[in-house]
């Protein structure tokens, strides 16, 4: 994370929902997902918390360390070929709400990240991965 290697981050998120079976990721919605996520980050020693509420919206995923907070915007899309749309879509939410905007003496990093969840794809069957992550 220090390194801003979000390349790293998706593959660990990726490694952790492998781990679930099909029957239960293929009904995941969004808050699943980002809850999943949220243990995950515990578990690593980061402090989390979900829906964070500010004057203009609500952001799906908070997590700290020492130095930095990193505020996430989830999408979660059933085609894997509206990825970069939704990701555009999360990093306008993020700066429209303006999550950034924290009163606090730690670095502020905002990410968005779109998860696909589709049932069937074109070449591949089911698709389940996050499919990017990328700083606003």
């Amino acid at each position: 994370m220090e390194a801003k290697d979000y390349t790293a981050l998706k593959e660990e998120f990726n490694k952790i929902l492998n781990e679930f079976s099909y029957e239960s990721v293929v009904s995941f919605k969004e808050y699943a997902f980002r809850d999943v996520y949220k243990v995950m980050l515990q578990i690593l020693g980061y402090n989390t918390y979900t829906e964070y509420q500010t004057a203009l919206g609500r952001s799906d995923l908070c997590f700290e360390d020492e130095d930095r907070l990193y505020i996430c915007e989830f999408k979660v899309i059933g085609k894997a070929d509206n990825v970069k749309e939704r990701l555009e879509e999360a990093k306008a939410q993020i700066r429209e709400k303006r999550y950034g905007l924290r009163l606090s003496d730690k670095e502020v990093i905002t990410l968005a990240i779109v998860i696909v969840n589709a049932n069937k794809d074109e070449t591949h069957g089911p698709v389940r991965e996050v499919a990017a992550i990328e700083e606003a």
